[in-house]
């Protein structure tokens, strides 16, 4: 069913201008206004698509795709690096894009993807096999998990690349798939480094591997190149805005209907006046209530789509005493999760009923939740677990081992409204049990460097996942900000439990996505969950039933594939499906 359209608007223009500087209004002129139909049909074909997302300018931020930091603006790189194939989660099905076709073999040891033969790169050169070859290869010296499940990628010819299956898997399709696939311009330098160690035997754990790895995250291309029907343009990245133009050389450039998409910089607080003065067409920040019903009132339409993913607080092991497993068991029965996600952002954050990693749902469908630690608040268990750690209590206060006061430093991205009233709400809570908390505000640009650097205490950041298997939930905990970082959480991934004995995560996340059949990796997916519910690394606080700002009926039409909205709003964008399809059009 069409999302439901408002016709009122409200004119605030006054606060956006400084919001606008640098960047220029996407609104017609009054010239416009009064323009022929001939010039009111050119203002159609200029039309601009707006969107945000935040970024570092440079030097902190860059153009090499694989490290920290990169400008690749998270869904928006797909409308200028095309992957294989979208995705549809209604229907679970991959679409060709850069891809034509896909076929595994019989006896699983072959993946096989056909290219389209009429893509050139905005530089002109050819789209071939080398540019697949050059991506995977890049992903294997950067550690990315499809090399858990290939052992080769091989240019076949000039438009069929094979990869060597070596432990087949139901994710195999996606790990490829949906891939933005890089050019060997750019990168196929270090894409035959990787191969030349590969040839000479030499694997992650070699002097000379880490050597490429630490020389290749020093790496700054000055060029973004695009398959895309848009292209990214470094002199065009300013602190306030980012234009993407249009890629006449993309086979997609007479498909789209936006001349070029705009990607304006940063959370809340910064887009708020942008989305007030009605320049918006679509955004994932999640505002308050308040602000939403203003922005409802002004004729923007209000997505709303199922929770999978959210916040969660994360512990620093290498702190003491979050090191002991009682004391963040303590802490989770201690935090009321209800009333964090009632409080966070109404109408939108929901408490999470189980400690699991994944969200709600997911967790019924993947696990049997009659095994998992409830964690409902109860203080009695909470000093239970404290005094059994080797904590004391005296004039309501805890103290830890060593005599100094338990205290704790909450971090959060100040720019997160849901994430800093979370905090407030749970400083609050621990605090009266006695665990004086203080909510320490940060950039949000240094949330994911600060964890995996370990200078952090507590941390709020992201939990669960709105793809289609829990393996990914368990990507972001357990590996980016844990095994794959300096320090992370410290948390190590052989697990001493009482639900499962000795766990090894690293096998076991191997495991949930081994073979062709989901039901047969349950079992490994139960090991992770029961295995995070007992020793809880983060405590899962909410899940976001978020709410997206969209221009749908206002400036632009969405046309109607409702289906597309059961994908993730920035895994699989129905937003870059809609506007690389032609769906999406402009009213302007």
């Amino acid at each position: 069913m069409k999302m439901k359209r408002t016709i009122a608007c409200l004119l605030i223009a006054a606060l956006m201008l400084g919001v606008l500087a640098g960047c220029g209004s996407t609104q017609p002129t009054a010239e416009t206004t009064q323009a022929t139909q001939a010039q009111e049909t050119a203002v159609n074909k200029d039309a601009v698509f707006v969107g945000g997302w935040p970024y570092s300018v440079p030097p902190t931020g860059h153009y090499n795709m694989f490290v920290s930091n990169a400008i690749e603006l998270k869904y928006f790189r797909e409308l200028h690096q095309l992957p294989l194939a979208t995705y549809t989660a209604a229907d679970d099905s991959y679409q060709p894009m850069l891809a034509e076709s896909w076929q595994i073999n019989e006896d699983s040891t072959l993946f096989t993807v056909n290219l389209r033969d009429d893509v050139t790169w905005l530089n002109g050169d050819k789209f071939t096999a080398k540019d697949v070859w050059t991506t995977f290869m890049i992903y294997k010296l950067v550690g990315n998990p499809v090399w858990s499940y290939i052992n080769s990628v091989e240019e076949t010819s000039d438009t069929v690349v094979t990869f060597e299956i070596s432990n087949p898997t139901s994710l195999l399709l996606r790990y490829v798939l949906r891939k933005p696939i890089v050019d060997f311009a750019t990168y196929g330098e270090y894409a035959q480094k990787v191969q030349d160690l590969v040839d000479a035997g030499l694997g992650t754990d070699s002097a000379e591997w880490q050597e490429l790895v630490n020389e290749f995250n020093m790496y700054r291309p000055d060029f973004v190149n695009a398959t895309g029907p848009y292209y990214l343009d470094p002199a065009s990245v300013t602190e306030s805005c980012i234009e993407l133009k249009k890629n006449e050389n993309s086979f997609l450039a007479d498909t789209v209907n936006f001349s070029k998409i705009m990607v304006y910089n940063g959370d809340v607080p910064e887009l708020t006046p942008l989305v007030l003065n009605g320049e918006v067409d679509f955004l994932t920040h999640q505002f308050p209530a308040a602000t939403m019903d203003t922005f409802e009132s002004m004729g923007y339409q209000i997505l709303q789509v199922a929770g999978m993913d959210g916040i969660a607080l994360y512990f620093n092991e290498a702190v003491k005493p979050f090191d002991s497993k009682e004391v963040r068991q303590a802490i989770a029965y201690i935090v009321d999760r209800a009333k964090v996600g009632e409080l966070a952002l109404p109408g939108v954050s929901r408490g999470t009923k189980y400690v699991s990693g994944l969200g709600d749902t997911m967790t019924e469908s993947w696990v049997d939740t009659s095994k998992l630690i409830d964690y409902t608040v109860d203080y009695d268990k909470a000093e239970q677990l404290l005094t059994q750690a080797g904590l004391t209590k005296k004039d309501g206060q805890w103290y830890k081992a060593d005599g100094s006061q338990f205290t704790i430093a909450l971090q959060c991205p100040t720019s997160w409204s849901d994430g800093s009233t979370a905090a407030t709400e749970i400083a609050n809570q621990l605090t009266n049990f006695g665990i004086k908390t203080s909510v320490d505000g940060i950039d949000s640009t240094l949330r994911q460097s600060n964890i995996n650097e370990g200078a952090y205490e507590v941390a709020i950041s992201f939990f669960g996942t709105a793809q289609a298997h829990p393996m990914f939930a368990f990507e972001t905990p357990f590996l980016i900000s844990n095994v794959n970082c300096s320090k992370g959480l410290s948390y190590p991934m052989v697990q001493e439990t009482e639900c499962c004995g000795t766990v090894d995560l690293n096998a076991e996340i191997t495991a949930s996505t081994a073979g062709w059949d989901t039901e047969a990796q349950k079992e490994a997916v139960g090991k992770i969950v029961y295995t995070l519910n007992e020793t809880v690394p983060i405590l899962p606080l909410y899940t976001k039933y978020s709410k997206y700002v969209t221009s749908d009926g206002l400036r632009t039409d969405w046309g109607d594939n409702d289906a597309l909205y059961q994908n993730s709003a920035g895994d699989d964008s129905f937003v870059v499906m809609k506007i690389l399809s032609g769906e999406m059009k402009s009213l302007n």
